[in-house]
């Protein structure tokens, strides 16, 4: 991932880039499809501390990936 400012002193702008801004805007609007708040990744739960309070949910296809994503629902 990349931040930083993009563009020229008439038009500058904040921005994120790379596969990971890609891949948890590909998963926040899957909100919308299973009626929940928060998601995450199986690579985001995988690293936290505590997993009380996820629900496992269908993995998904997101463009731009040729392997399903697990997402984990925040209850």
């Amino acid at each position: 991932m990349i931040a930083g400012n993009i563009g020229s002193m008439q038009r500058m702008s904040y921005a994120l880039v790379g596969d990971a801004v890609n891949l948890a805007s590909r998963i926040q609007a899957l909100n919308k499809d299973f009626g929940t708040d928060m998601l995450v990744s199986g690579a985001t739960r995988d690293r936290l501390s505590s997993t009380d309070g996820l629900e496992s949910l269908p993995a998904v296809h997101v463009k731009g990936r040729s392997a399903e994503v697990a997402v984990f629902a925040l209850r």
